[in-house]
């Protein structure tokens, strides 16, 4: 087959510097390998979350009431706007893991398994649908319960007895948040289940509505209207709830997370382009004269500019040949791990034809992009300038830094040479310096966002100055058991608030709790305004879960609720912060009192302080707390360390950061692999420096220990650098992060190991990097060296 000139010239380039193409080929196919992994996992998430979670039909709202009936559910049903209704009642309790040890436990009670029509779940092992002794497990629960399938575990509610309870199998329940998250086990149970005896149930009632399901305001009117019919036919409606339309529970970590990775994977994508453009220019310098005869010969500025533009579209197709299936192949792992992690199941691992054609696109258009300038402005050099040699470089010892450079005389003659060499070509330094340090910045950044929730949790840890919260399953006269409690050997104290709940008029839930203004086991930390005084009432202090419902909420203003079908209108006096999304509203405790109905002297939730304050002790003082209310004939709805509270709030940030590490890997690679094309062209540049101090004695192994402290200096460049930026960026994933889980931005905190971490690795990365580079210089031969243009 017969090549055309051109063509042999562009293959010939490549062919001559096999070591820069290869770099070339691997900076670009490391960016089209991020760029494809995101863009595969992204188009596979976003397609599967979404049709998983509408597979599941989910309702658009839950009306609870005191009691159901199928009565009650056929009403629902016959309401104008209405789709679907069932009932959906919650036995609530606690499933034995150990000795002395429960965790707690939602059980959903279905009418029936074969005609499910709502927040719908499948089979997934063992024996469908449950007999009255048996339970089904979400799948994600059995780690939580430690339990398999055909097992048989103690549940226990409230107001019943321990019961043994076979686990007849699991299900997926994809709108569901995973178990091993919350921290709580779920299950399934059947109209006739045992675990109803005695039990205290939520008589939920679940409706979708016909017409725009996404629209909240319709929602409410639907609900609003089958409430009234409820009412009119004798039932009696406790509260509504309204989920976020079509919103998966973990809908927000799953845009961020897919938000981060498509972003850092556009950015390895442009970082090796540049990457590319530099060796290209660099390639450039060298052929000067080339382009000169070319000129001479009657070429234009375009035909020559073709030329090069056709080696950066060579080097693309062999980038996209190997970046493309490898980063499909990630994408494809990495959708999987994301689902399993959201309990969510992939149907399909098809990427859509738009998606790869993207890819293909940004592959070739991108790294041409950014080379055009560069080639387009060596290609107008005039034959005269190309032929006289004069490449536009200045001499050494025309600069400051070159003079300033040459009175050091403490440091060794071929470093110097080394460093110059390094600090001339400052466009290629601040390359590789930004691309090396933006991926250190966000792995900073990753580690000091770890850090800021660690200090949050210790924060909020030294603001609740208690060890393990206790809930009744009823309000019970605090003089029955407060001797009791104060005379286990692992108590010190306890204090029980008065508590309640409001609805504010978009019909969000508000949580009221009723503190003791001095009490020494709760400061939190005030964003604004004061906290509660001792004898006032009609006052509020609300956290930033609040205020995220109502940015109008601040002090000084009316907090308005509906609190047991009436109106209580508080005056805000305070904001604080606190680790948690749920909106709580702090006001005076004969002011929830009387919202309430409450009787004074009763008590539904204990705040104990224990004797010591470890998880070990914790969770002692859980289990004497346990026996002393089994004992007084109390039900219990939880007995919860912090310390596990901690835990379960530490696995939720599990995705997160896992996304974060991968993208600062992606960008860590692209930077590397510039770090050894950048020492590699140095090398090429100092050619013949290296063949002169061969010839004056400087041994291989000498030369290529200067190559190496080049590329540490570059890397300890670049750690100065990514400890700057980390800065910025560690801002921003601390405001972001915040604004998921706890409705406020974290406050920022930088991490000295982090800084340290990276170090240690940017240096590791530099010498591996600049291993090769520093072979090469020392294998030189002497007249080669001496020989080379």
């Amino acid at each position: 087959m017969t090549v055309s000139p051109r063509w042999r010239k562009v293959l010939g380039d490549l062919e001559d510097a096999p070591v820069r193409a290869t770099l070339a080929v691997l900076s670009m196919a490391a960016g089209i390998f991020g760029l494809s992994l995101m863009a595969t996992s992204y188009s596979i998430l976003d397609r599967e979350l979404a049709a998983t979670y509408a597979g599941t039909h989910p309702s658009s709202a839950t009306i609870v009431l005191d009691a159901l009936t199928d009565d009650f559910v056929e009403t629902a049903r016959g309401a104008p706007g209405v789709a679907a209704a069932e009932a959906r009642p919650l036995v609530q309790g606690r499933l034995r893991v150990g000795a002395g040890e429960w965790v707690p436990m939602i059980l959903f009670v279905v009418r029936d398994f074969a005609d499910l029509r709502l927040d719908t779940f499948a089979p997934d092992s063992g024996a469908w649908p449950p007999k009255p002794g048996e339970v089904l497990l979400e799948r994600t629960a059995l780690a939580v319960a430690r339990a398999g399938v055909g097992d048989t575990v103690v549940m226990k509610t409230p107001a019943g007895p321990e019961t043994s309870v076979r686990v007849a199998g699991t299900v997926h329940a994809a709108g569901l948040p995973p178990s091993w998250m919350d921290h709580v086990v779920s299950g399934f149970v059947s109209w006739d289940s045992v675990m109803r005896a005695g039990g205290r149930e939520g008589g939920a009632l679940r409706i979708a509505v016909s017409e725009s399901p996404g629209d909240m305001g319709h929602i409410r009117d639907v609900a609003s209207r089958v409430k009234e019919s409820l009412e009119a036919a004798g039932g009696r409606v406790v509260r509504m709830e309204f989920p976020p339309p079509g919103k998966h529970p973990h809908a927000d970590q799953m845009a961020t997370f897919v938000f981060l990775l498509g972003g850092f994977g556009a950015l390895t994508l442009v970082l090796s382009a540049v990457l590319v453009a530099s060796m290209i220019h660099a390639l450039l310098a060298k052929q000067i004269r080339q382009v000169g005869v070319m000129k001479a010969l009657g070429a234009t500025t375009g035909q020559i500019t073709g030329l090069y533009l056709a080696q950066v579209l060579v080097l693309s197709g062999l980038a996209l040949a190997v970046g493309v299936p490898l980063g499909y192949a990630a994408g494809r792992a990495y959708a999987r791990f994301s689902a399993d992690m959201l309990n969510a199941t992939l149907s399909s691992l098809a990427v859509p034809a738009w998606t790869v054609l993207a890819q293909i696109a940004a592959g070739v258009l991108v790294p041409i992009a950014v080379a055009a300038i560069p080639i387009h402005r060596a290609s107008r050099i005039t034959v005269h300038r190309a032929l006289g040699g004069d490449r536009g470089e200045r001499k050494f010892g025309g600069r400051r830094l070159d003079r300033a450079l040459a009175g050091i005389g403490w440091l060794p003659r071929p470093f110097l040479l080394s460093l110059r060499t390094t600090l001339d070509r400052r466009g290629r330094l601040a390359l590789t310096v930004v691309t090396l340090a933006t991926g250190g910045a966000v792995f900073v950044a990753t580690l000091n966002v770890s850090e800021a929730w660690k200090r949050a949790l210790d924060l909020d840890a030294a603001a609740r100055r208690f060890d393990v919260s206790v809930r009744l399953s009823k309000a019970t006269p605090i003089d029955h058991f407060r001797n009791a409690v104060l005379s286990l050997p692992g108590v010190e104290a306890f204090e029980s608030w008065a508590e309640g709940e409001g609805a504010l008029a978009s019909g969000s839930r508000v949580s009221l709790v009723g503190p003791d203004p001095a009490s020494k086991i709760l400061n939190l930390p005030l964003v604004a305004g004061r906290w509660l005084e001792a004898g006032e009432e009609g006052v509020a202090v609300v956290n930033n879960a609040v205020v995220a419902l109502d940015p109008a909420l601040v002090v000084g203003r009316p907090l308005e609720l509906r609190v047991k079908g009436k109106a209580l209108t508080l005056t805000i006096v305070g904001v604080v912060k606190e680790m948690s999304p749920a909106p709580v509203a702090y006001a005076p405790e004969a002011t929830i009192l009387a919202a309430t109905g409450q009787p004074a002297g009763m008590a539904r939730t204990l705040r104990v302080v224990t004797r010591g304050h470890d998880a070990a002790s914790q969770l002692a003082a859980k289990q004497e707390l346990d026996r002393l209310f089994e004992r007084e004939g109390i039900g219990v709805d939880d007995i919860q360390p912090l310390a596990d509270r901690r835990r379960a709030f530490e696995d939720h940030l599990v995705i997160i950061q896992s996304a974060l590490l991968l993208a600062s890997a992606l960008v860590l690679n692209v930077g590397a692999l510039g770090l050894a094309s950048t020492l590699g062209l140095n090398v090429a540049d100092r050619t013949r420096e290296i063949g002169v101090m061969s010839a004056i004695g400087a041994t291989p192994r000498t030369i290529s220990r200067h190559v190496v402290a080049e590329g540490l200096l570059i890397g300890l460049l670049s750690w100065a650098v990514a400890v700057v930026l980390a800065i910025p960026i560690s801002w921003l994933f601390d405001a972001t992060t915040g604004r998921i889980f706890i409705k406020a931005p974290l406050d920022f905190a930088m991490s000295p190991r982090a800084a340290g971490i990276w170090l240690a690795l940017v240096v590791v990365l530099a010498a591996a990097s600049s291993a090769f580079p520093a072979r090469r210089a020392s294998r030189l031969a002497v007249r080669e060296a001496l020989a080379y243009e």
